[in-house]
């Protein structure tokens, strides 16, 4: 497991960014909501998973120099002129990078 988070949106975006630099990944847990009340509420959050064990060090280390924090600006995508959250490298409406 390379990374978890309740948010759907934020793990979809982390996924995101991982493939486009060419790492195979996939999400566990997204049906996990019916587990609600049954289980902890950290037993259900999306988990993110690399499929080859030796990218582990590099994706880390790609993560960790993400702006992920809450003080990093937001953007407006030049393209379509939507508002983007700081940690997101692409646009979430179009898919434009960041810029």
């Amino acid at each position: 497991m390379i990374y978890t988070h309740e948010n759907r949106l934020i793990v979809s975006n982390i996924k995101n960014i991982l493939q486009r630099r060419g790492f195979e990944v996939f999400v566990k847990n997204e049906h996990a909501v019916s587990l609600i009340g049954e289980a902890s509420a950290f037993d259900s959050w999306l988990e993110l998973w690399l499929l080859d064990e030796s990218d582990f060090a590099l994706a880390v280390m790609i993560l960790n120099n993400l702006k992920l924090d809450s003080e990093a600006a937001d953007w407006h995508c030049s393209r379509c002129a939507e508002d983007n959250a700081a940690s997101f490298e692409l646009c979430w409406n179009c898919g434009t990078e960041a810029g």
